[in-house]
């Protein structure tokens, strides 16, 4: 392959154009199948190319008060069984008594994730991957920040030898920062006249403020499928600002090369593009606090909650505030008060890691995608936050249908959300859509009854 030496090796696209693409959709059986499998199982810029190898739940809590004195209590929720009289009592034990684990009945559209029980998890948006492995969840997706944060964004581009125009993946948050992969062709002056395939990264690109700026190293990666230890790298430092928000390479690898069969790059016409993002420094925009929840902290955990055989260390008084059934857990009269390792049952581990991300200061946004399972474990914990947290973004957002936000607000006693919902309908006709759906046989008399006379109030008198 030919490149130009004098091609500076990352530069300014000049180009930040090109539209989001569409979610992709996962299939909502698949999710509900995959989860209960899993509850089952339990400025300037430098850079340089080469040729590389590779580096290689919805059961419903009961609850009782935790009495203050008289005699220890048999069980954390009075209106199951006493256990044997052999073994004392525990709060785990009681809360995988209280009700067999239903499968969820309603999922969004949008794209979802599951922990798979492989090495490497992706995380697919807009026909983009948000590459995780295991190591990920298990080493470094939760610790405080420190002044590293790093991230791979992967890129599909299907049918590629027929590429008109520029395709990139959606948005993903690493150090607090929108970043952005996309491709295109070019054939350009900045190419000598030949035909290129490029790539460029965004940082920030939407933001109007000159007060920020991001120092980072990135790698872009073309993945061979062919043979796993030759891919093709090429990296750049840049400090990513206002003026620099977008760098790359407009002549990354020739056409002819990229679609050469022998080289390994297409397959099925597609290749896979992949950023290694890692970022220095970042001034004027304030990143979040992590933790590690995999890994004790002399200061900040006490107790390690067990899933699966998985230790999630955290703090007792800091669980305790925001749920009473971890205050009972953990300060009532039950066997787990003494324990240090206590084991939880009926959760899969990365929505549970997900629900202490919202809980813990970095307070992790509500989405599409754990709306279902945070209501699921916001209302099983009773923990008001995240229940009031879901409450607010089903407010306010499109994503999810009427009929969907109407049964969960029944499942959970949300009259803020089943109000909104039923102000939303401005004609008669609206309301008969939904009496049409399959979710509308799910609703209680209650909003039945709430929609009829929202009906009587819309019908002209």
């Amino acid at each position: 392959m030919s490149v130009s030496e004098a091609e500076a090796p990352g530069v300014d696209e000049h180009d930040a154009g090109g539209s989001e693409g569409d979610t992709t959709s996962s299939s909502i059986e698949s999710r509900r199948e995959t989860r209960e499998e899993e509850r089952k199982g339990g400025g300037g810029a430098s850079g340089s190319r080469s040729w590389e190898g590779s580096s290689g739940s919805s059961s419903s809590f009961m609850h009782s008060s935790v009495p203050s004195s008289g005699y220890p209590p048999t069980s954390l929720f009075s209106t199951l069984p006493a256990p044997a009289p052999t073994a004392p009592a525990t709060a785990s034990s009681a809360a995988s008594a209280a009700a067999p684990t239903p499968k969820r009945i309603f999922s969004t559209a949008g794209s979802s994730s599951t922990l798979s029980t492989h090495r490497h998890s992706t995380f697919s948006d807009c026909g983009s991957d948000m590459a995780r492995s295991l190591d990920d969840l298990t080493l470094n997706s939760l610790n405080r920040l420190d002044d590293k944060s790093e991230g791979t964004i992967r890129l599909h581009v299907p049918q590629v030898s027929s590429l008109r125009t520029k395709t990139n993946t959606s948005f993903h948050m690493i150090a607090n920062l929108p970043w952005r992969l996309a491709a295109k062709t070019e054939c350009s002056k900045r190419t000598s006249q030949l035909k290129f395939f490029s790539v460029y990264i965004d940082c920030n690109p939407e933001s109007e403020s000159t007060l920020w700026h991001c120092d980072a190293v990135v790698e872009f990666r073309l993945v061979n499928q062919r043979d796993e230890k030759h891919h093709f790298a090429r990296h750049f430092t840049n400090k990513f600002n206002y003026n620099s928000n977008n760098w790359g390479f407009p002549s990354f690898i020739e056409w002819t090369e990229l679609l050469a069969p022998e080289k390994g790059f297409t397959k099925a016409d597609r290749v896979i593009v992949e950023a290694r993002i890692t970022v220095n420094k970042v001034v004027g925009v304030r990143q979040k606090p992590r933790f590690h929840f995999l890994s004790p902290s002399m200061d900040l955990s006490d107790t390690a909650l067990v899933i699966n055989g998985v230790k999630l260390h955290i703090s007792r008084q800091y669980l305790a505030l925001y749920s009473p059934v971890f205050a009972a857990m953990f300060y009532g009269r039950f066997q787990e008060r003494e324990k240090t390792e206590i084991p939880i049952e009926d959760v899969i581990l990365e929505e549970f890691m997900e629900l202490l991300e919202v809980v813990y200061p970095s307070h992790k946004a509500v989405s599409a995608d754990n709306v279902e399972y945070l209501l699921d474990l916001g209302d099983k914990f009773q923990i008001q936050f995240v229940m009031d947290e879901a409450e607010k973004f089903l407010m306010a957002t499109d994503e999810i249908a009427v009929v969907t936000k109407l049964l969960w607000a029944d499942q959970y006693c949300l009259a803020r959300l089943q109000d909104a919902c039923i102000r939303t309908f401005k004609s008669p006709g609206e309301i008969k859509q939904v009496k049409s759906s399959e979710e509308y046989k799910n609703l209680s008399d209650k909003t039945r009854a709430a929609l009829f006379e929202k009906i009587l109030k819309l019908i002209p008198s």
